[in-house]
């Protein structure tokens, strides 16, 4: 990596805009714990913290919003934005009513689908965030900005599901990451195609679940709880919707699932088997729409691989972020991206001037750390990446 470029990067990551930006973190008032997918917006920009919490935003104008599903929305005036924001959780009734057939509900939710979500092709913009740890350190980070086209935002009955219902085109992507590591193990990640694809697998009830809703106090939302009982003794999953009662609408998605399979999938001189799944999801009505589209998804994966020879056993976490904008807007589109290739094998060059100025996403202070040490693994990993 030419050196100027790399000082120039770490420059731009760890600090922020001298001129017209505000950086903060916001938290939970009540736990103090950073809250992920916070919308931080104002008349000018519009941004979302990071796992840290984090945010950075143009703050030419005088207030800055911010709001997130199951927190009260908080607006405040420029100078009295500090560097921690507190949000309120919104209350939820004390008293939960426990359903033993999710059937009805479900119902009015698949009735509304057709009103609620667009069923046709559409276009959007979208950042893409994919991380891969091995036993909690990162070793790959990849970002990718550019345009998709959907055919459809939720597939409902009769609608048969195809690799070619997306198109992508890449605009500016930066990777930087091992390929394969100290026991010649190369980890795959997603392509586009199937990311997509598990983005909207949304529906995990049926037999063998404890279904519990409440209402939230002050608004026409209710929670929906779930958790699978006994008659699926290796596959654990829980989770939470968000339902808005007025329209049946799915305003968001928390889901879990944690799997206790001693069986191994060999795979050359490795075994693997799955640990979790864990996937959120914020869906977004759109005032010029009027429909709801997936505006923030994120996917965790955990597996554990191990040698056939009993050398190592190493857990691997791939996760992956995705943020949508622009949804069905109108603007040129042409694919220029195999939408069916590993993500990390994508190759697109470098815009250095582009990255020093967004702030879709901001990198976490892990990411930055992982950079900034990144030029030390070269010696010891095969790696990929595509700075210049």
């Amino acid at each position: 990596m030419n050196l100027r470029i790399y000082n120039v990067l770490l420059i731009f990551f760890i600090t922020s805009y001298l001129t017209g930006q505000k950086v903060g973190v916001v938290l939970d008032s009540k736990t103090k714990n950073p809250i992920e997918f916070v919308d931080v917006y104002n008349n000018f920009d519009h941004t979302i913290t990071n796992t840290d919490g984090s945010f950075f935003i143009l703050a030419s104008w005088d207030s800055i919003s911010f709001r997130k599903i199951g927190y009260e929305p908080l607006r405040l005036a420029v100078k009295n934005v500090q560097d921690s924001v507190f949000l309120n959780p919104k209350a939820l009734e004390l008293e939960g009513i426990t359903l033993t057939n999710i059937k009805s509900l479900w119902d009015k939710v698949r009735d509304s689908v057709s009103s609620n979500y667009l069923l046709k092709p559409y276009k959007e913009r979208f950042f893409l965030r994919c991380i891969l740890r091995k036993n909690g350190e990162i070793i790959r980070l990849q970002d990718i900005s550019g345009k998709l086209s959907r055919r459809t935002m939720l597939y409902k009955k009769g609608m048969d599901a195809s690799e070619k219902d997306f198109q992508f085109e890449i605009e500016n992507m930066r990777k930087i990451g091992v390929v394969k590591d100290e026991n010649n193990v190369n980890f795959n990640f997603f392509s586009l195609s199937q990311l997509l694809f598990e983005s909207i697998r949304l529906n995990a009830t049926g037999e063998g679940f404890t279904i519990t809703e409440k209402q939230f106090k002050t608004e026409p939302y209710s929670r929906i709880s779930i958790k699978s009982d006994s008659t699926q003794p290796r596959i654990e999953t829980e989770g939470d919707y968000i339902i808005n009662n007025a329209n049946n609408a799915i305003e968001s998605i928390d889901l879990s699932s944690y799997f206790d399979i001693d069986n191994y999938r060999r795979n050359g001189k490795v075994e693997q088997r799955p640990l979790s799944r864990i996937q959120s999801a914020i869906f977004t009505k759109s005032k010029v729409q009027g429909k709801y589209f997936i505006t923030l998804a994120k996917l965790l994966f955990e597996i554990e691989i191990k040698s056939t020879k009993n050398d190592f056993v190493d857990i691997y976490k791939s996760e992956y972020i995705l943020h949508t904008m622009d949804n069905n807007e109108d603007f040129s589109f042409k694919a220029n991206t195999n939408g069916q290739k590993d993500i990390f094998k994508l190759k697109h060059e470098y815009n250095q001037s582009f990255w020093d100025s967004q702030n879709t996403l901001p990198l976490t202070k892990e990411m930055i750390e992982f950079i900034e040490n990144f030029e030390t693994k070269k010696k010891e990993f095969r790696i990929r990446q595509n700075f210049h």
